[in-house]
């Protein structure tokens, strides 16, 4: 691993000089040379001015050079508070107006000059570089970081993010993770470490569990298909199926287990790093929206909530950032749902533990024709030529293409175009849903912690049967809230730079095609079954209408062809991840 200083100094001079070819200089069209100027020497101008553009409607059509400021300001301001929290001086220099560039030489030579001490508590030039985990600087500096892959995609820079956050978690002093340090020693080979690991660990998860209900008309089960077996099923029969026995090698299931509370602990930074959490029964419910919190607060204020015990972070060692409980006593609780979030890649040393499934590399065959999503890759391609025809773009004020155009702010990776799988991490307590839906891709949901009861209807199911929503008014589809409790002193620099807004900006005019989703609430009727006249009345010929369905448990795998509809509800907390190709 490269040495703290060595690599903050690598930081500071990639971010003063950016490649040729590098979007972020098309920011600085007319005055290159303020380049330097607003990124090392007014960060938080430069993500205020960076924040303007994200929130343009809809977020994919947000230019990348403004993503790349967002990113490359996030580093730098992030840089210089490990610098100024570790003591560096000054020397009575400034870093700004004509001071930038001499103060960031200086800066540059000297982190870069600096010697790795012989021993683990040594220190250079009379400066330690090992980082109290109670330090008022650290999780603020952890949270930049994040926040630049979470609300920018962090293009260019994710390795260099990756490398900043290994470093800093290597120089801070860590309390031992695991429970009982009798059973784990140094000496204990990797191997005993990982079976002791799943033996002694506390879990992560509640074990609470919702009954499941009776399958009436299960997916038929296969075990460890053959990839020639697996592609026939894709091409000619084109229906779901449940695989079995065929993820058991993977190490989030074996000697890295995604179960572990002390795993995660150490994989998330003693819980400080941030994930965007969905809250609300139902991205369809009005009053559905987004914060981004510390993985710690979500597991305990949302994973945890109504199970018996206390969240497995609440009395951890290094949490500087207790929250108070989601709901107050006599309140009804709020759910809390990581949904379709990019994990393993704001997280890369989570993505060695699982392995892309074969079938995820067979050929898709297309949507079958007629069915909603066929029509609706046949519409985007008439559009597109007759805007090409015509020589123009689509503005901001006309509708988003994406049905769920209010979760594209936070999940800002895009689909790849080298034939990889989309990969998308769910993380979330029982009784969190994904109402009825498809999506218009393929994809394997393997289910890693818990289960979860998956229900699915055919895309060629009438749509008078299924009640697709529309167009519907929405407000900032893409506001999220940051909300991270109370912030001290050396986060309210921070968070001016990235300040939420409130989620009832009045952009009421704008739409969102919300036709990939269903107006009917299976949820309810789930909870409901004997009012079926009642669900007759409000959605007429839905409950005629024929489905598959099953209970996906840890360790199995669920193949959902492009264009099904489908609807799923957790019976216990856990994780799952889905390819999409």
């Amino acid at each position: 691993m490269v040495y703290l200083p060595h690599l903050l100094a690598s930081a500071f001079s990639a971010l003063a000089h950016p490649a040729a070819d590098d979007p972020i200089l098309q920011c600085f069209t007319y005055h290159p040379e303020n380049h330097r100027h607003l990124i090392l020497g007014s960060s938080n101008e430069a993500l205020r001015l960076a924040t303007e553009k994200l929130h343009a409607f809809p977020f994919k059509d947000v230019e990348t050079c403004w993503r790349r400021l967002y990113t490359d300001a996030s580093i730098a301001k992030a840089c210089l508070q490990v610098v100024d929290g570790c003591g560096v001086p000054r020397d009575g220099i400034t870093r700004w107006s004509s001071m930038v560039e001499p103060f960031f030489s200086r800066l540059i030579l000297y982190l870069s000059q600096a010697v790795p001490p012989e021993t683990e508590e040594g220190e250079t030039n009379g400066i330690s570089w090992k980082i109290n985990p109670n330090a008022p600087w650290l999780s603020p500096t952890i949270h930049l970081l994040d926040m630049a892959s979470i609300m920018a995609g962090a293009p260019w820079r994710e390795s260099l993010i990756e490398d900043l956050l290994d470093a800093l978690q290597a120089a801070t002093v860590r309390a031992p993770l695991h429970s009982d340090p009798e059973q784990l020693t140094r000496d204990d080979s990797d191997c005993a470490r990982s079976t002791k690991r799943r033996k002694l660990s506390p879990t992560l998860f509640p074990q609470d569990a919702i009954p499941a209900p009776e399958l009436q008309y299960p997916i038929p089960r296969v075990s460890a298909p053959t990839f020639d077996a697996m592609e026939h099923h894709i091409h000619e029969i084109r229906t779901p199926i449940v695989i079995t026995d065929a993820v058991d090698h993977w190490p989030a299931l074996s000697d890295r287990p995604w179960t572990s509370r002390d795993y995660w602990f150490e994989k998330t930074f003693g819980g400080r790093r941030l994930v965007p959490v969905e809250i609300g029964r139902s991205y369809t419910d009005n009053d559905w929206g987004q914060r981004i919190m510390e993985f710690r607060e979500f597991v305990d204020r949302y994973v945890w909530q109504g199970a018996s015990g206390a969240g497995p972070f609440q009395s951890r060692p290094g949490n500087d950032n207790n929250q108070e409980s989601s709901s107050s006593e006599g309140e009804e609780p709020v759910t809390g749902y990581m949904a379709q979030h990019n994990l393993l890649g704001q997280i890369p040393a989570l993505r060695k533990d699982i392995c892309v499934p074969d079938a995820c590399y067979i050929d898709p065959p297309a949507p079958e024709p007629g069915t909603p999503v066929d029509l609706k890759k046949r519409q985007e391609r008439e559009e597109k030529a007759e805007q090409e025809r015509r020589g123009r773009t689509r503005s901001d004020s006309d509708t988003a293409s994406h049905p769920q155009d209010q979760r594209d702010r936070a999940k800002s990776s895009s689909p790849s175009c080298t034939g990889d799988p989309i990969l998308n991490t769910w993380i979330g307590p029982a009784w969190t849903i994904s109402p009825l839906h498809h999506d218009p891709y393929h994809n394997i949901l393997v289910q890693v912690v818990g289960a979860k009861y998956i229900r699915l209807y055919s895309p060629k199911t009438p749509a008078w049967r299924i009640h697709p929503k529309g167009m519907e008014p929405v407000g900032d589809p893409n506001e999220i809230v940051d909300e991270r409790g109370p912030l001290n002193d050396a986060e309210k620099s921070s968070e001016e730079a990235t300040e939420s807004q409130s989620s009832s900006s009045n952009h009421s005019s704008r739409l969102i095609d919300m036709s990939n989703t269903s107006q009917v609430d299976l949820a309810a009727i789930e909870l409901s079954p004997a009012e079926t006249e009642h669900w007759d009345e409000m959605w007429p010929g839905f409950l005629g209408a024929e489905y598959v369905e099953t209970v996906l448990k840890e360790g199995e795998c669920l193949y959902i062809p492009v264009g099904w509809w489908h609807y799923v509800r957790a019976l216990k907390a856990g994780v799952s991840v889905s390819f999409w190709w």
